[in-house]
């Protein structure tokens, strides 16, 4: 009995360890795990996934889920329950321990804010600056990109593009913001095979942490995609926070030679700014919606029209399980963990203003 449970006591040993030793040493996870065993870990990953024009993690992931319920179905017929409990209770923390070492654990390195010296938190004065200045700048970018300010912004579906865009305007980031990111070489990102899946949980693309491959759910609206697949490669790169990756995905697709990517950058931006006038107040946010052209108004409601017409029970679970994902490993505010793009975008650029 004591060598059956052996294996369980030392993951679930390895587990604690972890989890009470992270939080107090973002040095070590910054200079140690990210610098060193995460890089050298990506660098042999890479030329792997790179053979495949699929993702080879979603493959994984289906015969590891047939592998699991083949086993369970084996237990449940034998009425063997206690080995039931004990073997998915392994699974559990190997995925757990796995996923801290292969990538989990650059939630603790320091945030993007402690090492550029950023503020936190922003003033009603702030919000309304960027939101202003965004709307200001989307209404005149419509206007070169298109005499008819009904027509909304068009982007045709192009991965290739996106993929070779974002990598570029990695390689154009200024030196504060390079120096944050793991030097390795950025995987492209690949049409996810769940991408139903991702839609119906609220998704618009992951990236996964077992093989370090990015991918994009490509039923969303395309407006969307090139900050996606820039978002995703920010994951790679050992930027685990979401807000933080937003906030890359949002600089590199802002240095992009197309309008229409400034365009779907700074629109992604405003979306998010006009998201927290509509927590605060549904009249204001109302007004500030009025002010855009309408064919931006339109690129705005289409992509709200795609994720309700999605939006069902499985939505609020995947969701609110993924929120709890990410509170147990050091994203404190969860799902909010994406608006505190907005607090970063605006403390950045008080201190970045020319960036």
């Amino acid at each position: 009995m004591i060598k059956k449970i052996f294996p369980t006591v030392l993951l679930l040993l390895i587990l604690s360890g972890l989890y009470v030793f992270s939080p107090d040493h973002p040095e070590f996870f910054t200079r140690v795990y990210n610098g060193i065993f995460y890089y050298g870990l990506d660098r042999v990953l890479h030329p792997v996934t790179e053979l495949f024009t699929f993702s080879l993690g979603d493959v994984l992931y289906a015969v590891v889920v047939l592998y699991l319920v083949y086993h369970m179905v084996l237990f449940v017929r034998r009425r063997t329950f206690v080995p039931l409990i004990l073997f998915s209770f392994n699974v559990l923390l190997i995925f757990f321990v796995t996923f801290q070492l292969f990538w989990g654990l650059n939630n603790y390195k320091y945030s993007v804010s402690h090492r550029l010296g950023l503020e936190q938190h922003y003033s009603r004065t702030d919000l309304d600056s960027l939101t202003h200045n965004l709307i200001a700048t989307l209404n005149n970018q419509h206007r070169q990109l298109y005499s008819d300010s009904l027509q909304k912004i068009i982007i045709p579906l192009n991965l290739e593009l996106f993929n070779e865009t974002a990598r570029q305007n990695y390689k154009k980031l200024p030196p504060h913001l390079k120096e944050l990111l793991t030097q390795n070489n950025i995987n492209r990102v690949k049409p996810s095979f769940y991408s139903a899946l991702q839609s119906y949980a609220g998704f618009s693309g992951y990236f996964n942490p077992f093989t370090h491959e990015n991918q994009l759910n490509i039923e969303i609206p395309t407006i969307g995609m090139p900050i996606t697949v820039a978002h995703e490669m920010a994951h790679q790169q050992g930027i685990a926070s979401e807000a933080e990756a937003n906030f890359f995905g949002y600089e590199v697709m802002l240095l992009s030679s197309q309008p229409e990517f400034r365009y779907a950058a700074n629109l992604y931006a405003l979306k998010y700014c006009l998201k927290e006038y509509r927590n605060i107040n549904e009249e204001e946010y109302q007004s500030l919606f009025r002010t855009l052209a309408p064919g931006i108004r339109q690129n705005i409601l289409d992509s709200e029209a795609f994720w309700q017409s999605k939006r069902n029970f499985s939505s609020f679970f995947f969701k609110n399980l993924y929120g709890r994902f990410l509170k147990i490993n050091n994203q404190k505010d969860g799902m909010r963990s994406y608006n505190k793009f907005v607090d970063l975008l605006i403390n950045y650029n008080k201190k970045y203003p020319s960036s």
